[in-house]
């Protein structure tokens, strides 16, 4: 479905809500989804599947009374029933004293480069020669590698949006990804490891770098050893580099936890709480981010945010939607999430830029006397946000670090710190960009993270 025809339904059913006399003003936003997904399991495809998935996101005002509902149907008569809905909602919601007003139209650029037919089109047989490359290059490295498992997929993300005082705008964007893991054995231990590239340009991904990368992880971290808990230097990979920030953008730079007083910039305005060698933007028009929607969700023209500067968090380290935006008398910074993801009520960055240095990870390796390798963290969670502490585990190869070289693979760790202490020092930092959904970044090394706790094995 053309980004016109979800124009033409959005305005339609705004058209229908304003005939509701009590409604003082409404926003409609018209999405569709079209993803396709090659799945795989033990070195053979197992599940191909493809979904055409739309629908709308409604907003009604009434008296200060807001009712909201999204709705997965583009049908005619699903859509007057969520009308009807989002009315009755708003009926008999409390009137919100903190709304201000749905956002005024604005001018928007459209991003260039963004959509290409040929990633939203992929057809089943490409992604599968991709996906045998990928267990190819894994099998090839190592009889050790017993099995190969990850998924391939595409999708194409369109919406538009419109309100009652003049805003018109929509986006569309085409995203392909790949991830795989890889698990290899020797007697009875067992080695694990994964891989994931993402990119606009089907073409881009490299799937056989993927599965060869997965696999040399994943024979190295057979037998894996105990080392202490506490303090160790750490290089975190930039999928590592990408758990973090992700959590960073949700619980410390937006507007939300801001205004909850939840948000560790809140507690340092002006302060410089990182290394100064750390600068982080949200900028959905560069180029090495993949979500690059021109607008929100509200149909708001998305802005660049500094998020740190030199180390430093300010007042304009924070996204906003117009609700959030409202609350403080300022503008909103675009920051509302896009009815494509979801129903998610706060603003949040999710075209996360760190700035690359002028290290090789191998540089960072060789600059460690004792430390440890990460290849990516899960499992992470907030422990207290305004004091920026997250826990969580390594996972897909940990490994130590001694004078300056790769050594022995060691077992999972928790680690449980503030990223404010975590972040303070940072020795290194990696030349190389990844694009990791959320978040772009490079490598970095660490002059320390606590870690709190052991896997048995």
């Amino acid at each position: 479905m053309t980004t016109k025809r979800l124009l033409e339904i959005a305005k339609n059913t705004m058209e229908q809500a304003r005939e509701r006399n009590e409604v003082d003003q409404v926003q409609v936003a018209a999405f569709q989804v079209n993803s396709a997904l090659t799945r795989y399991a033990n070195s053979q495809i197992h599940q191909n599947v493809a979904s055409n998935k739309g629908g709308i996101a409604i907003k009604v005002v009434t008296g200060g009374r807001i009712g909201t509902l999204l709705v997965n149907s583009l049908e005619k008569g699903q859509i007057k029933d969520a009308v009807t809905d989002a009315v009755k909602i708003a009926r008999v919601t409390p009137p919100n004293k903190d709304f201000r007003s749905l956002p005024k139209p604005a001018k928007w650029i459209p991003i260039n480069d963004v959509y290409h037919k040929e990633t939203a089109e992929c057809t089943p047989d490409y992604r599968a020669e991709r996906v045998k490359e990928a267990i190819d290059a894994a099998h090839s490295r190592s009889q050790l590698v017993k099995a190969v498992a990850g998924s391939f997929s595409t999708e194409s993300l369109a919406f538009a949006v419109v309100n009652s005082l003049g805003t018109s705008a929509w986006t569309e964007i085409a995203v392909a990804s790949i991830q795989t893991t890889v698990i290899s054995k020797s007697g009875s231990s067992q080695g694990f490891s994964s891989e994931e590239q993402h990119s606009r340009r089907i073409k881009d991904i490299d799937a056989a770098q993927v599965g060869g990368r997965a696999a040399d992880r994943s024979i190295r971290s057979i037998n894996p050893s105990k080392i202490s808990i506490g303090e160790h230097e750490v290089v975190l990979s930039p999928r590592a580099v990408a758990g973090l920030f992700m959590y960073l953008g949700y619980i410390g730079f937006s507007a939300t936890s801001f205004q909850d007083g939840q948000s560790f910039v809140k507690y340092n305005l002006g302060k410089r709480v990182f290394d100064k060698k750390l600068n982080v933007r949200d900028d959905p028009r560069d180029p090495k981010t993949l979500y690059s929607f021109s607008i929100d969700g509200e149909g708001v023209p998305k802005a660049k945010v500094q998020l740190v500067e030199e180390g430093r968090v300010s007042e304009k380290s924070i996204c906003y939607d117009s609700f959030t935006a409202g609350k403080e008398k300022r503008m909103s910074t675009g920051h509302a999430i896009p009815p494509v993801f979801g129903f998610i009520s706060r603003p949040m960055p999710f075209n996360i830029l760190v700035t690359s240095g002028n290290a090789s990870v191998e540089e960072m390796i060789q600059e460690t006397k004792r430390g440890i390798f990460i290849t990516r963290f899960h499992y992470t969670n907030p422990v207290e946000p305004s004091k920026a502490i997250l826990t969580g585990l390594t996972r897909d190869g940990t490994f130590l670090i001694e004078n300056g070289e790769l050594t022995n693979p060691v077992r999972n760790l928790r680690y449980t710190d503030s990223m404010l202490s975590a972040l303070k020092t940072i020795p290194m930092i990696g030349k190389d960009l990844e694009i990791l959904e959320d978040v772009t970044t490079p490598a970095m090394k660490l002059a320390k993270l606590r870690f709190t706790g052991i896997t048995a094995h």
